[in-house]
Parts: C-alpha cells; sequence; structure tokens
C-alpha cells in the first residue's frame, strides 16, 4: 500500500489529472482508465464492463484495447481483482514500489545479449536470422499485460514480420487477458489450465483450443490435449468437448462442468502415478499373452 504525500490525496494517489499522470501515460484512454479506478477505488468498486460502458461514453469508443487499457494502469500501480457474486471487479490500493524500473519493461543491451546468447541469433518461429537478411527483435513469450516477466527464460528473438504476426494473435486474446493471468503463474501444466477453465467459466465463457498451448507453456515438449485427457482420465474432471465449422477451419472449444480437487501430492505426481501403474499393467498383459 501507498503513504500520502505531505499535501496529495489521503492515499497518496496522484490525481487524475495532474502532470504526473500525464507523463505515466501518453494515451488518454489509459489516463481515463485511471481516472475511472480512482474515483471508483473507495467503492462501488467496478467491474469491466462497466469500465467498458464508461469509455463508450466518455471516448465514444470501445474495443478489444479498452479492456486492456485498464490493465495498462498496473505498470505504475497495484490494482487487485477480486470476485463479487458473479462479476469481478477492480480496486485502486497504491503506487508499485518498482514502477520506475518496470514501467515499460525496457529490454536492456546487456538482457539482449543474453538471450541471443542462450537462445540463438534466429527467430524462435521460422528459425531466420540475420544471415538470411532478417532483422530480429527480442520479445516477451508471455506479455507483461498477462503477468510475464523481462527475465532471459521469458524472452525471445523473433523476425520482425513474426514478431508484429504474434502481437495481432495475442491482441485477439485479450477479452480472456483476465483469465489467462490468473492461470499463468501456476506451477503446473495441469493446474495452469484448469485454472483457465475454472475462471472461463466462472465468466461464461468457454475455453478456445489456442489458448491451451499460450497457458500450458508447453508449446515445444508438451502436449496440452493429453493434459486435458490427464484432467479428465486421471484426475476425473468433466470437460465437455465442441466442434464446429468455420469455413474450412474447425474451432475447438472447452467447457468446464465439473472440476475436482487437487490430489494431496500434486497433479503431476497423480498422472505419473497412473502411467506407472498403466504400463505396469500393460506389461503383465503381453506376460500373460506370451505364456
Amino acid at each position: 500500500m501507498s503513504t500520502s504525500k505531505p499535501g496529495g490525496p489521503p492515499d497518496g494517489l496522484p490525481e487524475p489529472d495532474s502532470d504526473e499522470i500525464r507523463q505515466m501515460f501518453s494515451n488518454r484512454e489509459t489516463r481515463e482508465a485511471y481516472r475511472f479506478l480512482y474515483e471508483r477505488r473507495s467503492g462501488p468498486l467496478p467491474t469491466m464492463g462497466e469500465w467498458v460502458a464508461e469509455a463508450e461514453s466518455v471516448l465514444g469508443k470501445a474495443n478489444v484495447h479498452t479492456q486492456r487499457r485498464l490493465r495498462d494502469v498496473r505498470d505504475y500501480f497495484i490494482v487487485s481483482t477480486r470476485k463479487v457474486g458473479s462479476d469481478w471487479v477492480y480496486q485502486l490500493e497504491g503506487r508499485k514500489t518498482d514502477a520506475a524500473a518496470d514501467a515499460g519493461a525496457k529490454i536492456s543491451p546487456r538482457l539482449q545479449a543474453e538471450v541471443f546468447t542462450v537462445k540463438g541469433r534466429f527467430c524462435a518461429m521460422c528459425g531466420r536470422g540475420p544471415a538470411d537478411g532478417v532483422r530480429l527483435q527480442i520479445d516477451h513469450i508471455i506479455p507483461r499485460s498477462w503477468g510475464g516477466e523481462t527475465t532471459v527464460e521469458n524472452l525471445e528473438p523473433l523476425c520482425v514480420a513474426h514478431n508484429h504476426g504474434k502481437q495481432a494473435f495475442f491482441e485477439s486474446l485479450n477479452p480472456y487477458a483476465d483469465a489467462i493471468t490468473r492461470a499463468i503463474k501456476l506451477e503446473t501444466p495441469w493446474e495452469r489450465i484448469g485454472e483457465l477453465l475454472i475462471a472461463m467459466r466462472e465468466i461464461g465463457n468457454r475455453v478456445p483450443a489456442e489458448l491451451l498451448p499460450i497457458v500450458g507453456l508447453e508449446s515445444h515438449k508438451g502436449d496440452p490435449a493429453r493434459r486435458l485427457r490427464d484432467l479428465r482420465v486421471v484426475l476425473g474432471w468433466a470437460i465437455r468437448v465442441y466442434k464446429r465449422r468455420e469455413g474450412r477451419a474447425t474451432v475447438v472449444e472447452y467447457e468446464l462442468i465439473e472440476a475436482k480437487p487437487w490430489p494431496p501430492e500434486g497433479p503431476k505426481e497423480a498422472v505419473n502415478r497412473y502411467e506407472r501403474e498403466r504400463k505396469r499393467r500393460k506389461a503383465a498383459q503381453r506376460c500373460g499373452d506370451d505364456r
């Protein structure tokens, strides 16, 4: 929590029309998002839907970027979320003590060099690099707006074309950003995918299949469909699958019907035990067939 400054408001937060806020947020929509949170910080706490309606009223427009602006306030301020009834509400609580260092998440030349050294001087998506006449950019694997950090582990080289394509794709997923943020920092892929299913059910949405590898964080070494199977078969979750045709593409979505408590030993060990027992039964069956 912040402490008040002499002559400032009781909670130490800058006034929405102050020069400090204008310096922090060059985008007017983000400044209006801060104003909205500031004016409602003592209650009633606002929902995302109320912010979208406010943006339409004040700015005459609202789109997927409008939802992101409310979260952009977190670059400098602590904004908490919690569930009240069937809605998630937002509360402006104070300043971030590390906001100056964190704002913009600048990737220093040293960190860029470390990323290139550890992960190579080629695009993580297409494999091309400077030798092919391609310029590389360092990109956050998990966007900062979804809880990603500016660390070597969460950075990768991308060519300009794929970096722009990825940004456009992730922008299309911004309506699900709150659910992704809730899930993405959990320890195991089963917990991350499970929490995503829970969060999406709470807001009345199904989970698009393309969110699973993003939240599972296993795009190069894991199988999100298998993690779903583990949730259903091993851990007893009830998950419904929906498929429909859109042009030549098949759209796949998942809906959580019932979640089960996580096993005391954790989902990873529960799944490993299930696989050991399955292999033992299969080996015993082969031995029986050979007799």
